[in-house]
């Protein structure tokens, strides 16, 4: 490597440094997730309770018509 020349007529180019990641993840489709072997209904249900666990309280269904 040449020394360094404070008259030098062009600029030095830069030079990219590249360092190996060190990101791990799964691509999707290569494991099996807990949902993938579940049925449709089990599915639908674990929809549901979330649903409504996450509505707030006042958000009731009622059956049966008031007296």
């Amino acid at each position: 490597m040449p020394s360094y020349d404070a008259h030098r007529r062009t600029p030095r180019r830069h030079h990219r440094v590249t360092m190996k990641g060190t990101e791990r993840f799964d691509a999707d489709g290569v494991k099996l997730e807990p949902s993938d072997v579940q049925t449709r209904e089990q599915r639908d249900a674990d929809d549901d309770q979330r649903i409504l666990g996450e509505l707030p309280p006042h958000w009731a269904v009622f059956n049966e018509r008031g007296r």
